[in-house]
């Protein structure tokens, strides 16, 4: 008989004697294929780990009893085969072995008692239908493996080119669960961070099951802990945490440290986890990627074991190429987000910014805020550690044509202005932003120059100067501005200013809200960064101005343009136009009335002196020069025999009479220590009472948390 006719009628009717034996048979076949894999088995095997009922459980049955079937086709026998060699991939079965094991289960048809009941000719028949199915079946548990082999190589392909392309933290998780997804038998994913109490928080999910039961998953019992003084810290996610080794479970169902989990990811059909660490540059545990596989024992062969350590570094040398990650967002709240910019909540309002020289308004920001379904809004410092890449593309697309209509109608107003723009970190390296503002200008046309694009200061672009440089080009090609956003927040230099070729900087207003603190730190700051910026031949915004003084300072320091709450918090787009026809403000440099204002002019007063040092009739210049810390003495009425009058009067004279470095450096910093005092006493009082530079808090919209 050829190796087809081991199928068909013929078999069919040859096979019909042994029906009374079948059940019989198959039980001992079934005991010879576990028997000699066991007997292969090292110590540390998966198939030594399991027992028999486990084991057939892991494979679907015993799906041996085919090789017996009458009615057998060869298509049903390769498939089932090839299906049966994947689950034996995912147990660590070697060829070799399989080889031994069915030449096993030759041996067995061919001494079996039952067959040798048979007439000499019937099992010769026999032999002629059983020994190329077994071979057939074989042939198919070995391609059955190579698919397993070829699918395990193909994802981790894929998940090292998404660690050299991902952009963000969260999409290197999202997409990385993603392709993991894609391995047989996989069925959930997780990415995980630490809250404060060491709890893993669940902030990315990938799977049906887990998706759909994500609050019961994890709120079954506890979440995951870091430490190991609690039992929810004893499972694989906390042991990878304290060891930043990848862990794992050889069977959920009966594993101890998973006891917490145990029921719900029976349910699931969980058969075994792993948790796989992703080390910062300290190599200290940042987040912990589990994975959910639906056979136990699939995490625990050592092919598996060096996949999850590969794993674990290629995740960790992108972590370390990304930089810092945003703060930890659950998983529900991330997706509540999304669905929010998804659903239209995207609300864009907007700050102005005043020319500090004229006072009048040179500019707004545009602010991104999601609405809730109170009216009140949610500020991007809670939203934006959610989004991925692809969300961020969204909100720009939706955040920039908004700004743009709004612009459009408040000249159709009367009001004529320009907005920025926050530009995420990812647009200089992706050129679907450019595509979005070339798209953008061609539906809702304007002067390209209205439009200023605020880079933030918080990415390095040396690693990938090249495709900045040429993505930076044709923005400017574009005719639009572009600013360099928070400068001294991370990698601030002049020289990174250079490589972007942008049209101002703004100086952040973390630096500037030190001021009632560290008043000459602060203001030193600006006035030094606004001269270099200036040198290079930038104007220079200050951003966080939230009281007279500080507006006042700003000025007198030279800064070409402010924004701050003094001015105006964040308005919505039909504000601002009340909001411009009441604002009016006037500030004379040479007749400061904030301490804030005073102690600028004397720190511009004190560095104009050091510099004349060495020219004596530019230090003449200097010291005949009238002082406006007396205008400000003057203006807050200061009293004739308060400390801070009398102390600039013996300033005055040690710099007239030319009295020694000492006194005057002496009496310099008595006055310094003075205006400090004011300087705390007005923006405490203006802190307190809400004031502006009206004298009254001025309205605004309801504002984000």
């Amino acid at each position: 008989m050829t190796a087809q006719s081991a199928y068909g009628s013929r078999a069919a009717k040859t096979l019909a004697a042994l029906r009374p034996h079948t059940h019989a048979l198959t039980r001992e076949l079934c005991a010879t294929f576990y028997n000699k894999l066991l007997a292969h088995a090292g110590r540390d095997d998966v198939v030594r780990q399991l027992d028999a009922e486990e084991f057939w459980a892991s494979v679907g049955g015993h799906p041996l009893h085919q090789l017996l079937d009458p009615d057998l086709k060869r298509r049903t026998l390769r498939q089932s085969a090839e299906d049966l060699g994947r689950v034996l991939a995912y147990l660590g079965v070697e060829n070799a072995t399989l080889v031994e094991t069915y030449d096993a289960l030759i041996t067995t048809l061919q001494r079996h008692p039952v067959i040798h009941s048979l007439p000499p000719a019937k099992q010769g028949l026999l032999g002629d239908i059983l020994i190329p199915r077994v071979m057939t079946s074989l042939s198919g548990i070995v391609t059955g493996q190579r698919q397993i082999a070829n699918g395990q190589q193909r994802v981790m392909s894929a998940v090292t080119r998404l660690a050299e392309t991902c952009t963000t933290l969260d999409d290197l998780a999202q997409d990385s669960l993603e392709t993991l997804l894609a391995l047989d038998g996989m069925v959930a994913g997780t990415f995980a961070r630490p809250d404060k109490t060491g709890t893993l928080q669940y902030e990315i999910v990938v799977g049906a099951t887990m998706e759909r039961h994500i609050s019961t998953f994890a709120s079954y019992q506890s979440l995951p802990s870091i430490y190991d003084n609690t039992p929810v810290g004893r499972g694989p996610s906390g042991r990878a945490w304290r060891s930043g080794k990848p862990q794992s479970s050889l069977n959920i169902s009966r594993e101890p440290a998973l006891a917490p989990w145990r029921e719900v990811a029976r349910e699931l059909g969980y058969g075994s986890n792993a948790a796989v660490p992703i080390l910062d540059d300290n190599h200290e545990t940042h987040a912990i990627l589990s994975l959910y596989h639906g056979t136990p024992g699939y995490f625990s062969t050592p092919e598996r074991q060096r996949f999850l350590s590969r794993l674990s570094a290629i995740l960790s040398t992108a972590l370390v190429r990304l930089g810092p990650s945003a703060p930890t967002v659950h998983y529900t709240t991330r997706a509540d987000y999304r669905a929010r910019l998804a659903q239209g909540a995207l609300v864009m309002l907007y700050q102005p910014i005043i020319d500090l020289k004229t006072g009048q308004i040179a500019k707004v920001e545009a602010l991104a805020r999601l609405r809730n379904s109170d009216g009140t809004f949610v500020s991007p410092a809670y939203f934006l550690p959610a989004f991925g890449a692809r969300d961020l593309r969204t909100l720009f697309t939706l955040g920039l044509r908004q700004a743009m209509s709004d612009l459009r109608d408040w000249e159709r107003q009367g009001l004529r202005t320009s907005v920025s723009v926050n530009l995420p970190t990812q647009a200089l390296s992706d050129p679907e932003y450019l595509a979005i503002a070339q798209a953008a200008l061609r539906d809702l046309p304007m002067e390209p120059h209205r439009l200023t694009f605020e880079l933030l200061e918080t990415s390095d672009v040396t690693s990938r100067e090249t495709t900045v440089r040429r993505l930076i080009s044709r923005w400017r090609h574009m005719g639009v501005h572009l600013a360099q956003d928070d400068l001294g927040s991370g990698y601030s230099s002049l020289l990174r200013i250079e490589r972007l070729a942008v049209d101002e900087v703004k100086i952040d207003q973390a630096f500037v809200r030190t001021v009632a603190r560290m008043p000459h730190k602060a203001l030193q700051f600006i006035h030094h960064l606004t001269r270099l910026v200036h040198d290079i031949g930038l104007p220079v915004v200050v951003e966080g101005l939230e009281s007279r003084g500080l507006y006042e300072a700003a000025a007198i320091l030279g800064a070409d343009a402010g924004q701050g709450y003094v001015i105006s918090r964040p308005l919505a787009a039909s504000a601002l136009q009340s909001w411009y026809r009441d604002f009016h403000i006037s500030v004379n440099p040479g007749s400061p009335t904030t301490a804030l204002g005073a102690y600028a002019t004397l720190l511009l007063r004190g560095a104009l002196i050091h510099l004349a040092q060495s020219r004596p009739a530019l230090l003449r210049q200097a010291i005949t020069e009238p002082c406006t810390v007396a205008a400000y003495i003057e203006n807050a009425a200061i009293p004739e025999h308060a400390p801070l009058k009398n102390a600039y009067g013996r300033l005055v004279a040690a710099i007239r009479t030319g009295s020694d470095p000492q006194n005057y450096q002496k009496t310099h910093n008595r006055v310094e220590q003075l205006l400090c005092a004011e300087i705390r006493r007005e923006e405490n009082t203006m802190a307190r009472d809400g004031t502006s530079m009206h004298g009254s808090a001025r309205a605004s919209p309801p504002s984000a948390p």
